[in-house]
């Protein structure tokens, strides 16, 4: 499955994907913004790609590769979007994407995509989103889409802001 748009273009993550979301989960901002100051390993990355290939054969949830679609016909990687199992009866997104891509409403272009495929195909009754608390491009990106923090929360013995939005919320994008 493919979704796009105008700029996006995103296809479900793949293994061949590997090298990429490394330089991804390795690119100064996403170190700054999603982690404790340190880029993942190869290994660490690896595994979390083969955690979105299992959400998606196991769960029907998936992560895409999201590229922006270049003048010339290029795709160029700009980072990854989607959806994971979380708790009872929600479901995870999560976005990111690398320093050249962000301040341009990439983010808020693909979430927007995926929200709408999670809550037209899928039928998830409700979305959430985690953020860390010094992450404010990705807590500006749910505010858009609609989401409301309503809680801190602990997950994975990291302190994060939670959203949610709930399918018969409508909002303006």
């Amino acid at each position: 499955m493919v979704l796009q748009t105008d700029r996006l273009f995103l296809r479900p993550l793949q293994p061949s994907d590997a090298d990429a979301l490394f330089q991804l989960h390795c690119d100064p901002l996403v170190v700054r913004l999603t982690t404790d100051g340190q880029p993942m390993t190869r290994v660490q990355s690896d595994e979390r790609l083969d955690l979105y290939l299992r959400e998606e054969r196991d769960f029907g949830l998936t992560f895409f590769a999201a590229f922006e679609k270049q003048p010339n016909g290029d795709l160029l990687f700009a980072g990854r979007c989607g959806l994971r199992s979380f708790k009872y009866d929600a479901v995870e997104i999560g976005y990111c994407f690398s320093e050249r891509a962000t301040g341009r409403g990439l983010a808020t272009e693909s979430a927007g995509l995926i929200v709408a495929d999670a809550f037209g195909r899928l039928d998830c009754r409700k979305l959430v989103g985690l953020v860390r608390p010094a992450n404010q491009q990705s807590q500006r990106v749910l505010r858009r889409l609609g989401f409301t923090q309503n809680r801190i929360t602990c997950h994975r013995d990291v302190d994060y802001l939670y959203f949610e939005r709930n399918k018969d919320e409508s909002t303006r994008i």
